[in-house]
């Protein structure tokens, strides 16, 4: 069967094929003999897109009352033009309150034509057939599918086909069952060619590759557009409002990001509804609809982005390939509770979500990912940090309830008096301070991802307070701020959801660059809170917003021309002017890619980590090293709190890092190193020669720090402790510890260097009475260090020439 596939180039080797194989009733003769002919013009289509037919022929009809139209076309290029045959389809289709006698030309009911389409070189391989068929859902573009083959088809993929064809395009066995007929030739279309989507896995792909092709498509229309065309202002309007240094390729990408991401909140709320529900239709006017009300922005920008994108923008969702995201989603090919089970089936300590993410960045473009430093954090890692902070809370700052605290900043003032309240602005000079009935504990991720922290924040909250009201019910509980529910909760699921906009929420923030994981932030905050039994009200959202933390405040909004980006940069202008944190936790970007970053604010800030240094260190421009001194500057902006991050550890022991562990020791009255190795740059073992592993799937080592800020003058000091070993093991350890639980090594950050790790520097006084290099020599540099070397050394010269 796949032979005869293969062979077939023509339209009247087509035919024949139809007669012999499907029995088809054609009659002997020439194809013209068998065909109407059309012209472009007859069906509506433009000089443009006439040149791209070859030529167009209906099949006469085979039986008396057939009611399917069968068209022959065949295009000039390579590629199955779906907008061309859309336009088409539009002129062939009954229209509303058509007159039977206003035009001769004959009309079908759009689901009952089938059009035969015939691409490519007629000589090659790449040749194509297709048989196309149109279906159209309430409210949408009429969307394309197909079943075809070329030659160069694997023979599995034409035995497929010639199977398809066989079994459901055969001529029926009783053409006057038109309901019959009907029925059996729609059946190959139901579907695009390919299994339903069950796991997070394939789901990921399949967005990947649609997001791509949004991506390019954006581009392409980008760089046709002039200044005022569509995409390009709202590029303008996003470059103005919220990434200041943001290039068009980038915005293509958030563009595609915000579509693809979108669309899959949209749906997975959907999936999300109650049982009477999910009968709703995932359709474009109503998805905006759909989007929960965590993320206010993201409906709004969503809304804009399809505008832009959309027909009343006068860009073919089809154009851009949206409506293949949408096609996907419907849960006709994916079963999005399936996917939704699988995002729970947790392995290898993963949070499934940021795993979906992390394979989604990665099939959609891998260097993005290298060159962004993304990579999601082990779910051991995540519990260690935050169990931490917790701790810390209870024991450094008294407060029995941790994260979930609502201690006020008036309650810490009149239990210590060495704290006072950080001013309004952040600014030293600042007079204004914030409001005494300001709660204390204020969390940010200033790089959240995907909100892993911030959901593992959620969950040691819930579990807090789920144990304190089982203990000794609401008199156990934290007191909230004055509220205007009804009564008071008899239940903890009562208590609980009015603790969460009034206690929860409100201190709860993160700041997210890229859009696709802003998206799926605010996706997984919501289903965390449904996880506990929260129930969203309508006013709600999640303090997550879409910023470059190492941004400043401005002074002064810039005026923009769309009101989604006007809000959020509203919003998080706000949050950066007044929001004073005390917790600042996460995983930020490991890049050192001098071309990112470049932010005139947080090179500042860096100068305090080099100043004193007789070299340039590029090192110091890691984007790590950025938002450690972001998260110092922040804290030190309210004068009390703690910081928690794994991060790159090459700052521990770094000459290049010398004048940035004092600079920390200024802030930070304790410091806890739990230092995870597993550098394979370094090429590190266990200290009994055993393999050392890294608990992230990188090169360079890490560790995690947690610095606290007691707002008191007393000397700092620096605890130790390393992990070696297998990754399994480094988790058991990080999931069955917190930071009072561990053996830390005291370490006497001395100078020159002020070392975070255990040196042995007993040899230091003899060796420091000797000259040093730099005296001996009047000129110096970095040594000769070579790159690429798979490029540019090779054994002979037919290598090199390759």
């Amino acid at each position: 069967m796949s032979n005869q596939l293969r062979d077939i180039r023509k339209f009247t080797d087509l035919v024949r094929y139809l007669e012999s194989e499907l029995e088809w009733p054609v009659e002997a003769g020439s194809f013209d003999d068998l065909t109407f002919e059309y012209q472009p013009a007859e069906l509506g289509l433009k000089d443009e897109d006439a040149v791209k037919i070859k030529k167009i022929h209906q099949l006469r009809p085979l039986v008396t009352g057939q009611p399917w139209g069968i068209f022959f076309i065949e295009f000039e290029k390579k590629k199955l033009p779906v907008v061309v045959l859309r336009c088409i389809l539009s002129h062939l289709v009954v229209k509303k309150r058509q007159s039977a006698n206003k035009s001769d030309q004959a009309v079908w009911n759009p689901a009952d034509l089938l059009f035969i389409s015939a691409y490519g070189d007629e000589a090659s391989d790449q040749r194509e057939i297709a048989f196309a068929h149109f279906h159209q859902q309430a409210g949408d573009l009429p969307t394309l599918n197909v079943l075809g083959w070329d030659g160069g088809d694997t023979p599995l993929k034409l035995d497929y086909v010639a199977g398809q064809l066989q079994d459901k395009l055969h001529w029926p066995a009783n053409p006057k069952d038109q309901n019959a007929w009907r029925s059996q030739w729609r059946a190959p279309f139901r579907h695009r060619i390919g299994h339903v989507i069950r796991t997070a896995d394939s789901l990921a792909e399949v967005l990947a590759a649609l997001a791509r092709g949004i991506r390019d498509r954006c581009k392409i229309k980008m760089r046709a557009e002039s200044e005022h065309g569509a995409l390009t202002k709202l590029y303008k309007g996003f470059q103005t409002a919220l990434i200041h240094d943001l290039k068009p390729d980038d915005f293509a990408d958030t563009y595609a990001q915000t579509i693809t991401y979108g669309l899959l909140t949209a749906a997975i709320s959907r999936t999300e509804m109650s049982e009477g529900a999910r009968g709703t239709v995932l359709l474009a006017e109503n998805i905006t609809d759909m989007v929960p009300v965590t993320n206010p922005f993201l409906k709004e920008m969503l809304q804009t982005f399809l505008k832009v994108g959309g027909r009343k923008g006068g860009i073919d969702f089809d154009e851009l390939g949206i409506q293949d995201v949408v096609e996907l989603l419907r849960g006709e090919e994916t079963d999005l509770p399936a996917i939704l089970r699988d995002f729970g089936n947790k392995t290898r300590g993963e949070d499934p979500v940021i795993h979906f993410y992390e394979h989604f960045l990665s099939a959609y473009n891998k260097q993005l990912k290298i060159q962004r430093g993304v990579f999601y954090t082990p779910q051991p890692v995540v519990s260690y940090i935050v169990r931490s902070v917790h701790e810390l809370l209870q024991t450094e700052f008294g407060l029995e309830d941790g994260l979930a605290s609502t201690a006020t900043w008036g309650e810490m003032l009149a239990k210590n008096p060495n704290l006072k309240l950080p001013s309004k602005s952040g600014d030293p000079g600042d007079k204004a301070t914030i409001a005494p009935g300001e709660m204390f504990v204020q969390i940010l991720d200033p790089a959240t991802g995907t909100a892993t922290f911030l959901v593992e924040v959620i969950d040691v909250i819930h579990r807090t307070l789920k144990t304190k009201w089982d203990k000794g019910g609401l008199k156990a509980m934290p007191k909230l701020p004055p509220t205007s529910f009804p009564r008071q909760p008899a239940a903890f699921g009562e208590y609980w959801n009015q603790y969460v906009p009034l206690a929860l929420l409100p201190r709860l923030h993160g700041y997210e660059l890229m859009m696709a994981p802003y998206a799926i932030a605010h996706m997984k905050i919501g289903l965390k809170l449904h996880e506990t039994g929260y129930h969203f009200g309508t006013e709600e959202r999640a303090r997550i917003y879409l910023t470059n933390a190492l941004e400043p405040k401005v002074t002064q909004l810039p005026q923009i021309g769309f009101d989604a980006l006007a809000h959020e940069a509203a919003a998080v202008n706000e949050i950066k002017w007044y929001k004073r944190f005390t917790v600042v936790i996460g995983n930020p970007p490991y890049s050192n890619f001098g071309m990112l970053n470049k932010i005139p604010f947080i090179l500042n800030l860096l100068e305090d980590y080099k100043r004193g240094l007789d070299e340039k260190k590029i090192n110091l421009d890691d984007d790590y090293i950025k938002f450690i001194r972001f998260s110092q500057f922040t804290l030190d902006s309210t004068g009390v709190g703690i910081f928690g991050m794994i991060t790159n550890n090459s700052f521990l022991d770094g000459v290049t890092h010398r004048c940035m562990r004092p600079f920390l020791l200024k802030s930070f009255q304790q410091i806890f190193i739990l230092d995870l190795h597993g550098s394979t740059v370094l090429g590190e073992e266990s200290p009994d020669g055993s393999q050392d592993e890294n608990v992230f799937d990188i090169q360079q080592g890490v560790s995690i720090t947690l610095q606290i800020s007691a707002g008191s003058k007393a000397s700092s000091n620096v605890k130790h402790f390393d992990c070696f070993g297998e990754r399994p093991a480094k988790y058991e350890l990080l999931a069955s510890n917190g930071v009072r639980s561990l053996s830390w090594k005291p370490i006497q950050a001395s100078p020159p260097n002020f070392f975070f790790t255990p040196k042995d520097l007993s040899f230091e006084t003899e060796y420091n009475q000797c000259w040093s290099l730099s005296q001996m020599f009047g000129i110096f540099s970095s040594s000769i260090k070579t790159e690429r070397d798979r490029v540019s050394i090779h054994w002979t010269k037919e290598e090199c020439r390759e």
